[in-house]
């Protein structure tokens, strides 16, 4: 390859890794012959060898004509602070703070070369200067690196370049730069060189990473006759033998030897005995199957890494379709509903829909789902999209139409501590209530609204629904009373009845009372679960009495008997004797017997009054 010097900067405004050249590779690069990416950590150093700088080694903030190595570039603070190139943890670069004068700030020899063999060297570059800051403002001095390599003694100048000056950027950006020789006739090894051609002061400062060295092999490309780079097979098709042909794409071959190498999964290659020409007949492929050439300048040099590179990959791609799979078999539809049969494909296929296990026209194209109410078996065909390639076989789908389960539902209201049973009158199937129990019925004694989900054998499923409530205790606070008007007062409010007779229920509280000593009120609710009572006295009859003439409660007195004319009173004594009658009950009673006081006991009466009679009992104390 002819040498070129041409220095050109390809600049991004961004943290993106930008590229400028000297002169890179125009083929396709080998194996790494010799690399240097300062290794990793974060503490700075170790220093390099004298042997291949001059410069001085500082453990932090090099000054002019210093250098660090670190995994930040922020070493002063006007300085940008970045990682290094390769992107490792903690990864390290060369910081240098160029000296005064110019001069050699790396050096290094690189053995093992073969003769008659282009190569490549590349390293990164980042200007370390924050141009933000601009603390140099208009004496900055840029950065500006000249590239040399020499022949291993030192003495004859093999290719040089000089990168064009690098003023301080916005942001910090890595730039590569390359150069590419050839090595002469019995030539192994050279020197490497960097060379500092800006004058130190405010700015120059720099940082290196990621130095390459790689054999630079020709863009050689792998071929069929017709120009196919990738070839496919269906898998149900025939093998295949195929012509391949190694082109290189411009120019005239630099390297002329050549290594067929085969592999089964594009990543691990092995030589292929015998096969060292431009073209290559392959044995019949029936299996997916990577070829591409290994070229060296000379066949001796095909064994050794440090002088071949590769050519682009050939690939014949045996195409096998995976089946669909079914999410479910089989479908079934309830009482006749639409269902998406559903299937999953592999990536970079599609599927079809067919009637039949073979032949037959498609009855839904290119989809993973197809929708239907007819009952019978569905045929699934996949196809790789990029090849055409079909299925060895359909998968089939079952599709069935059956009728959902015929429940009971219904709803209850229930007296307070009765329980309800909950029956769905469908057996031999599957239940799940919304409560949690798993059987065809269950009892229930708190009002809510029950759920029961009931799947058939087939699949199918119908919710009966009971709602539970239960009847409300009618509780009556009092009554109240106007004239001859008693309303009943309720402390809770329903579908309630009243009564004040025992026998007649009523749906309004109100009762004319007229001519009623005593009132036994009665409410209950509609179904009759409970009755409440009340009773509400006109009169008040004293529970006892003490006829001692002392003034207080010396006679047996009925309070408010004078709103009842009429009313007549009997009194008798514990063994049921008649012993007074009194029949203007305006006047109590006295406690005497034929003008003769009786003892201290219990006594009892019946008072009578319209087709009313009140019965009870009081004391006489004495």
């Amino acid at each position: 390859m002819n040498k070129k010097y041409t220095f050109l900067i390809i600049g991004l405004l961004c943290y993106a890794f930008a590229k400028a050249q000297l002169q890179f590779c125009d083929g396709i690069l080998g194996p790494a012959i010799f690399t240097e990416d300062f290794g990793s950590g974060t503490n700075n150093g170790p220093a390099l060898s004298n042997t291949v700088t001059s410069y001085q080694y500082v453990n932090a903030a090099p000054q002019d004509g210093e250098y660090t190595i670190s995994s930040d570039s922020g070493q002063l603070g006007s300085w940008f602070s970045f990682p290094d190139h390769t992107g490792n943890n903690n990864g390290k670069m060369l910081i240098v703070n160029a000296g005064f004068t110019a001069g050699q700030f790396y050096r290094t020899p690189i053995n093992g070369l073969c003769e008659n063999t282009p190569y490549e060297f590349s390293a990164w570059i980042m200007n370390v200067l924050d141009g933000v800051q601009n603390v140099c403002g208009s004496t900055e001095i840029p950065i500006q690196v000249r590239f040399e390599i020499w022949d291993a003694t030192d003495t004859t100048l093999l290719a040089d370049g000089t990168m064009n000056p690098k003023f301080a950027d916005q942001r910090p950006t890595w730039i590569k730069y390359g150069l590419t020789f050839t090595t002469s006739a019995g030539q192994n090894g050279i020197i490497l060189k960097m060379i500092n051609v800006g004058a130190g002061g405010c700015g120059n400062d720099l940082a290196i990473d990621d130095i390459s060295f790689n054999v630079c092999g020709d863009d050689v490309l792998i071929a069929t006759s017709m120009g196919e780079t990738v070839v496919s097979k269906c898998d149900n098709n025939p093998a295949q033998v195929l012509q391949l042909t190694a082109t290189v794409q411009s120019g005239a071959p630099s390297l002329t030897a050549y290594q067929w190498q085969q592999s089964s999964d594009g990543s691990t290659f092995t030589d292929i005995a015998g096969a060292n020409g431009f073209s290559f007949n392959t044995p019949p492929l029936n299996s997916t199957t990577y070829y591409r050439v290994k070229i060296a300048g000379a066949p001796a040099n095909l064994t050794n890494s440090s002088c071949f590179s590769f050519s682009q990959v050939f690939e014949f791609r045996n195409v096998t379709v995976p089946l669909a799979v079914p999410r479910q078999n089989p479908y079934i539809s309830c009482d006749g509903e639409l269902v998406d049969l559903i299937v999953d494909v592999a990536p970079g296929t599609t599927a079809f829909w067919y009637e039949n296990a073979t032949g037959g026209n498609s009855i839904h194209d290119d989809s993973i789902d197809y929708t239907t109410t007819v009952d019978g078996t569905y045929w699934v065909e996949t196809q790789d999209i990029a090849t055409g390639c079909l299925s060895i076989s359909r998968v089939p789908i079952n599709f069935i139409n059956r009728s959902s389960p015929i429940v009971n539902s219904d709803d209850f209201l229930l007296c307070p501590g009765d329980m309800a049973l909950l029956n769905t009158q469908f057996t031999n199937g599957f239940y799940r209530w919304s409560s949690g129990e798993t059987t065809d019925r269950i009892t229930v004694d708190r009002a809510g609204l029950y759920t029961c989900e009931v799947t058939n054998l087939e699949g199918c499923t119908t919710t009966a629904i009971f709602n539970v409530d239960f009847i409300e205790t009618p509780v009556i606070s009092t009554v109240s009373v106007t004239g001859d008007e008693l309303t009943v007062i309720m402390l809770n409010s329903g579908d309630f009845q009243y009564s004040i007779d025992g026998l007649n229920y009523y749906n309004e509280p109100v009762f004319n009372i007229n001519g009623l000593l005593q009132v036994n009120v009665r409410v209950k609710d509609r179904t009759g679960c409970e009755v409440s009572f009340f009773t509400y006295n006109r009169i008040s009859i004293p529970l006892f009495f003490t006829p001692n003439n002392d003034g207080y409660h010396d006679t047996w007195d009925i309070d408010n008997i004078d709103a009842f004319p009429g009313a007549r009173l009997e009194i008798f004594d514990r063994y049921g004797k008649l012993i007074k009658q009194i029949n203007n009950l305006v006047v109590g009673w006295d406690g005497l017997y034929d003008n003769q006081p009786l003892p201290s006991s219990d006594y009892w009466y019946k008072l009578y009054y319209n087709e009313q009679l009140l019965t009870g009992h009081f004391t006489l104390k004495r």
